[in-house]
C-alpha cells in the first residue's frame, strides 16, 4: 500500500502544479536506452509483431508484452543488467493489464461512437495507466483515472507527444515496415522517460 500512496501523492502533485512535457528530450532519452540492448529491443519487438497477429490470443497477450518494453527501459535506465528473459515479466502485471485493455477498450470505443472526441480524450488520458499497473501495484481502474486525471492536467501536450511517436513509427512503416522493429520499441522507452520525468520512477 505504501507505494500505492507514494505514486498517488507524486500525481496530485502534479495535478495541483502542473508539469512540461518535453517530447523532445524523451524521445532523445528513449533512444539512449534503446541503444543500450538495441539487440534485445529488436528481437523482443519481432515477438510482438507475432503476437499481436494472433486474433484472441494477441488482444490477452499484447499489454503485457508491452509491458515488458517498459519494464526493460526501466531497469536499462536504472543502470540493472539484464537477461532477455527480462522483456516477459510483464507477465507478473497479466491480470491487471488485460482487465485495463479490456475496459479501457470498450470505454474508449463507446467515446468514439460518442462524435468521437471522448475516445479520442480517453485515448490519450489512459497512455500512463500501464505504468501504475506495473510500478504503482495499482488496480486497473485506480491506474486508469491516475492516468486520466494526470493527463488531463496537460493534455494537449501529451496529445502533441503521442502525435510525435505516431510520426516517427510512420516513417517506421515507410521504411518497408522494417523500421517498426526499430521505432516500435524506441516509442516504449520515451513514454518510460516521459512518465519518469513527470511522476518519478528511477528513483
Amino acid at each position: 500500500m505504501e507505494i500505492i500512496h507514494e505514486f498517488s501523492f507524486k500525481t496530485e502533485e502534479r495535478i495541483r502544479n502542473g508539469y512540461t512535457v518535453k517530447t523532445e528530450a524523451y524521445i532523445r532519452r528513449g533512444w539512449e536506452i534503446l541503444l543500450k540492448r538495441i539487440d534485445y529491443f529488436i528481437l523482443f519487438t519481432l515477438i510482438l509483431f507475432v503476437g499481436s497477429s494472433i486474433p484472441l490470443a494477441g488482444l490477452l497477450i499484447m499489454q503485457p508484452l508491452a509491458a515488458g518494453l517498459l519494464l526493460v527501459a526501466f531497469y536499462l535506465a536504472s543502470g540493472r543488467e539484464i537477461v532477455f528473459e527480462n522483456f516477459f515479466d510483464g507477465f507478473k502485471h497479466f491480470a491487471g493489464l488485460v482487465l485495463f485493455t479490456l475496459i479501457s477498450g470498450i470505454l474508449i470505443f463507446f467515446g468514439l461512437l460518442a462524435l468521437i472526441l471522448p475516445g479520442v480524450y480517453l485515448s490519450v488520458g489512459y497512455i500512463f495507466a500501464p505504468f501504475y499497473i506495473i510500478f504503482a501495484r495499482m488496480d486497473f481502474w485506480g491506474a486508469m483515472e491516475s492516468s486520466r486525471k494526470l493527463v488531463h492536467r496537460e493534455w494537449f501536450s501529451v496529445f502533441v507527444f503521442i502525435i510525435a511517436l505516431a510520426l516517427i513509427n510512420l516513417l517506421g512503416l515507410l521504411a518497408l515496415g522494417v523500421g517498426l522493429l526499430i521505432t516500435v520499441p524506441l516509442s516504449y522507452c520515451a513514454l518510460y522517460a516521459a512518465f519518469d520525468d513527470i511522476v518519478g520512477v528511477s528513483n
